[in-house]
């Protein structure tokens, strides 16, 4: 080769550059998904009480959709790296995580079960800060019943929001 050297840089796998390697859960500070809990939190808590409608009922369905995935893959991630296991972002993970959020989606929105447990999630959810407060503060906090889940088999067209979230997580290696 002329006197040339090639030189196999064998550090770095394929994709990662020195200096930008991933972290574990760093898919949740991306801007794509950071706009997608922004726009959640705007149509949940504005949109929806001034346009009410097909479009504000869809919108946080879609930002749910392309950021939740990247919540299960970080936990996932966080997990690992705690048990000292992390060894980078994996594509299997990302797919199960996109998987598991299609399926339990579909079954909130198409079946009493579903729409039932994600109810008693969100509660529990809501609980768990209040409780924390309460800790500190010396007040007991109750959780309540379960949050009322509209179940609408039209809310599947936002599915092929999960392609953002496998977009956001194939760009991170």
């Amino acid at each position: 080769m002329d006197g040339v050297t090639t030189r196999i840089d064998t550090a770095h796998p394929a994709g990662e550059r020195p200096g930008h390697s991933a972290v574990p859960a760093d898919g949740l500070v991306h801007p794509v998904a950071l706009a997608a809990v922004g726009l959640l939190v705007l149509n949940d808590h504005l949109l929806k009480g001034l346009w009410p409608g097909f479009v504000t009922g869809k919108l946080s369905d879609v930002a749910g959709l392309a950021f939740f995935p990247l919540v299960l893959l970080g936990l996932w991630e966080v997990a690992l790296w705690l048990a000292r296991r992390w060894h980078g972002p994996r594509r299997r993970a990302l797919a199960v995580a996109i998987v598991v959020t299609g399926i339990a989606f579909a079954l909130v929105k198409t079946t009493p079960a579903g729409a039932t447990a994600f109810g008693w999630g969100i509660s529990f959810g809501q609980w768990v800060p209040a409780a924390l407060v309460g800790l500190v503060t010396g007040r007991t906090a109750q959780m309540g019943p379960p949050a009322a889940v509209a179940r609408d088999v039209t809310d599947l067209v936002a599915l092929p929001a999960l392609l953002v979230a496998a977009w956001v997580g194939a760009r991170r290696r």
